[in-house]
């Protein structure tokens, strides 16, 4: 198989992006707010959606 069959279309790139963006507006909105346990919940949830991800 070529390699381009692995490669994500641009619109599959942009989505994750845009996930990756409300991720990250969520963890520096709780941080400002000083919910560091909130925070940590935010990126442990990502973490798992990228672990996941990974393995398909």
């Amino acid at each position: 198989m070529k390699t381009s069959e692995y490669m994500p279309t641009d619109m599959q790139y942009k989505d994750g992006l845009r996930k990756d963006k409300i991720i990250n507006d969520l963890i520096i909105e709780t941080l400002k707010e000083g919910n560091v346990e909130k925070a940590l919940e935010y990126l442990e949830a990502n973490n798992a959606r990228i672990e996941k991800a990974l393995e398909d």
